[in-house]
């Protein structure tokens, strides 16, 4: 049952939410990428060979895969300010013990801590559904959706000011800390806290298989590389991962209140959202591991710029910027156009994006045209998918709804990054440093594809959505009839 509680807001107070909730949701999306361009520093600081410092990243993304799905859900039921603030105190203490670190467990364990803010996103457009009025709901969802990207963005270039500035990785986490705590007085002071609760329980069983599901599937393809894709270790992941998977839709299906409404997943009208985010997600981190490396290759390998870590942050900056900018027209598009059309549009702009690097690798001019486009169809894709994934969900199920698309998202990139890596070792000549450029070529491709898949999905949403929202005359007039008549009789 829920407690019907509709918050108004001011305009003021609105423009105030949707500042606050962008700013919270960069903030988490940014300690994603900080530590991308930072992981042989840590190789050093630690002593440890890049396989293990490589969990670092690994630990973030198994845990934000876990924690997206499930603090959607409880954020439904508990409030959505509640759970949110509790995400941002989680991030506030892994952000001081990775400062404070002197062991590389410690850090994974600060990392593990972090990954939890990957559940800020559903968290944050729940919270906008609910409280906002709703001619702004669009505009709001596509500016905090749109600013999961530009956070990654802005981490990579952050990381690369800091590494360029200062020695060590400390004082990096000392800024997120600090963002952190600026995120929480946020959480706390600009977000309303009359919200419609749902009630139940949590569904435990199903968080459980859902979580061992994801944490075996993203070990086979992180891992499989070290492993060997042939391993009895990576082949009893994968299969693990099938089977975990199976069960908890077995187990989803018969429990009253489950984590995830499986109807609401395999539902024509959001799986499309579902689907699209996976591949968009895929294309972006293809991108942001295939860009920087590119361009930090010394020129003597016959390509690359030989770039430091700033200089590969500031060829990406076109990207994060457009990213930011487009959020704030993106809500005129999503109402002129639907949000699957724009879906579409900024996916293909990804795919341009992506192969024009791929073939017009040697010519700075044609990075940064790239990457511009990149931010384009990026900006324009994820400010549109926060609304894709919810506008056919009930406005108790939003956070739930958001939460699914945030972990497509998530697992399209942590794909991303084992794939284009194996694909750039493959095109590794033996004893050298550096793959050759085919790889990069393959690789860009390979992005390219999976934005090209995630247009053709929300495309298809789009004219379905054309199609089931205009009926024909004898439809609207059958729909008509009964309410003129039930007004004759009031009369009678």
């Amino acid at each position: 049952m829920n407690v019907p509680v509709t918050p108004v807001l001011t305009v003021a107070r609105s423009r105030l939410l949707v500042a606050a909730l962008a700013l919270i949701s960069a903030v988490a999306a940014l300690q994603q990428a900080v530590v991308i361009p930072i992981l042989p520093r840590l190789v050093v600081a630690f002593d440890s060979p890049l396989t293990s410092v490589s969990w670092a990243l690994t630990a973030s993304l198994l845990v934000g895969a876990i924690a997206t799905p499930i603090a959607g859900r409880l954020g439904d039921m508990l409030g959505h300010k509640v759970v949110l603030t509790i995400i941002v105190a989680l991030l506030i203490a892994g952000s001081i013990l990775g400062a404070l670190s002197t062991s590389l467990p410690t850090f994974i364990i600060a990392r593990v801590l972090q990954g939890f803010a990957a559940a800020v996103i559903p968290l944050a457009i729940g919270s906008l559904r609910t409280n906002l009025p709703p001619q702004r709901i669009h505009s709001g969802i596509g500016i905090v959706s749109a600013t999961l990207g530009a956070g990654n963005g802005i981490g990579l270039l952050l990381a690369g000011v800091i590494s360029a500035l200062i020695p060590g990785y400390a004082p990096l986490f000392w800024i997120i800390t600090a963002l952190s705590v600026l995120a929480f007085v946020l959480a706390l002071t600009c977000i309303p806290s009359a919200e419609a609760h749902r009630t139940g329980r949590l569904d435990v069983p199903g968080a459980i298989l859902l979580s061992s599901a994801l944490v075996a599937l993203l070990l086979a393809i992180s891992q499989g590389t070290d492993w060997g894709w042939g391993s009895v270790a990576t082949v009893s992941m994968f299969g693990g991962a099938v089977g975990l998977g199976v069960l908890w839709v077995v187990v989803e299906r018969r429990v009253s209140d489950p984590i995830v409404n499986i109807a609401m997943l395999i539902d024509p009208r959001t799986v499309g959202a579902t689907l699209a985010s996976l591949f968009l997600g895929f294309g972006l981190f293809g991108a942001f591991v295939l860009i920087p490396n590119l361009v930090q290759t010394p020129t003597t390998a016959g390509y690359g710029f030989g770039a430091t870590v700033l200089g590969a942050a500031i060829f990406l900056m076109p990207t994060t910027i457009l990213m930011l900018g487009i959020s704030l027209v993106s809500g005129r598009l999503i109402k002129r156009f639907s949000a699957s059309a724009v879906v579409a549009l900024g996916g293909f702009c990804t795919a341009i994006a992506l192969v024009l690097v791929a073939l017009f690798h040697n010519d700075q001019v044609s990075i940064y045209m790239g990457t511009t486009a990149l931010g384009l169809g990026i900006g324009l894709a994820f400010a549109a998918l926060g609304i894709m994934a919810v506008e056919h969900v009930r406005p108790d199920q939003t956070a739930s709804a958001s939460g699914i698309n945030s972990l497509a998202r998530l697992v399209g990139g942590s794909i991303a990054s084992p794939t284009i890596s194996a694909v750039l070792v493959a095109s590794t000549p033996a004893g050298a440093a550096t793959p050759t450029i085919d790889g990069y070529v393959a690789g860009f491709m390979i992005a390219a594809g999976g934005a090209v898949i995630a247009a053709a999905i929300a495309t298809i949403s789009a004219q379905s959505r054309r199609t089931t929202t205009e009926p024909d005359e004898t439809t609207r007039h059958r729909r008509d009839t009964p309410v003129e008549s039930s007004s004759t009789e009031k009369k009678t």
